[in-house]
């Protein structure tokens, strides 16, 4: 027998044999449920770091599914969107939504389904048109991200206090203790001669300044209302007797004016007559 040719029947053998384990352990290993899962679709508007493909995907705790796809949407919200991929058998209504959370303490996220009530209607989805399962902000997410700014908070306060600290140190140098001592010298004789002025304030002094003026001020308005009140009664008297002098004086024009007509009258009449008198009267035929 040729050597060669056993040699190649034993490689053949070792191949098949080889590939046939392969696809034992792939038949025996493979999901079946990856052929009757159906694809949905969710939205993000929060992080999903630390959310990869093949991500878990669980109903109330219970494993359903995994995250197909992860994908940034092109838009002004700038939106996360995920391919998911369910049960088929999955009960997913209008009133089930999505939320991402934890896998224990390593930092690993999977998406959360829940559902607010089993009245929503049922949606329906296919391969070119699926389904999109509303999503909500996990609390756990929100938790951390407000752990994350109190720890920055924390931070600045600490650098608040060491910056404190440092201008604390500043004031204990001796040229800064000097001012100081100087500051509060200042302050003590300022408040010794503050003292001293007080002391030697008099009120009754004030006080009687205060009388004296009340009783100026009332005494000039009283002198100020005589004076006018006896103004204008002289103002008013006068009024009447140049009320009383043009009455009379109206009443001796009348005469003189009805004097000034009549004789206007009679200089009328009168000049009429001088001027017909004065002519010459022409001779008649036969008077020369």
């Amino acid at each position: 027998m040729n050597p060669r040719i056993n040699y190649t029947l034993v490689g053949a053998f070792v191949v098949l044999l080889v590939l046939g384990g392969l696809f034992f352990i792939s038949f025996m290993t493979r999901d079946s449920r990856n052929i009757d899962r159906l694809p949905y679709v969710t939205y993000f508007y929060d992080s999903v770091s630390g959310l990869n493909e093949r991500a878990a995907v669980k109903y109330r705790g219970v494993p359903v599914g995994y995250v197909e796809k992860i994908n940034l949407v092109n838009d002004p919200e700038e939106r996360v969107r995920l391919i998911l991929k369910l049960d088929k058998d999955l009960p997913i209504r209008s009133s089930t939504f999505a939320t991402l959370q934890y896998q224990g303490i390593t930092g690993l996220l999977f998406v959360e389904l829940q559902s607010r009530s089993n009245l929503g209607e049922l949606l329906t989805t296919s391969e070119k048109h699926p389904a999109t399962i509303a999503s909500q902000g996990s609390r756990l997410v929100e938790m951390t991200e407000n752990i994350d700014l109190a720890i920055q908070n924390f931070n600045q306060l600490t650098q608040s206090l060491n910056s404190l600290t440092n201008q604390l140190g500043s004031l204990t140098n001796e040229g800064m203790q000097q001012q100081i001592s100087s500051l509060l010298s200042s302050l003590e004789q300022l408040s010794n001669t503050t003292e001293t002025r007080v002391n030697a304030f008099n009120p009754k002094v004030f006080e009687q300044l205060a009388t004296n003026l009340s009783l100026s001020l009332s005494t000039s308005a009283e002198q100020l209302q005589l004076n006018l009140t006896t103004e204008l009664q002289q103002i008013r008297k006068q009024l009447q007797n140049l009320t009383e002098d043009t009455q009379a004086s109206t009443r001796l024009l009348s005469p003189l004016l009805l004097q000034a007509e009549s004789l206007a009258e009679q200089f009328r009449l009168e000049s009429n007559t001088w001027i017909r008198g004065n002519r010459s009267q022409s001779a008649g035929p036969g008077e020369q």
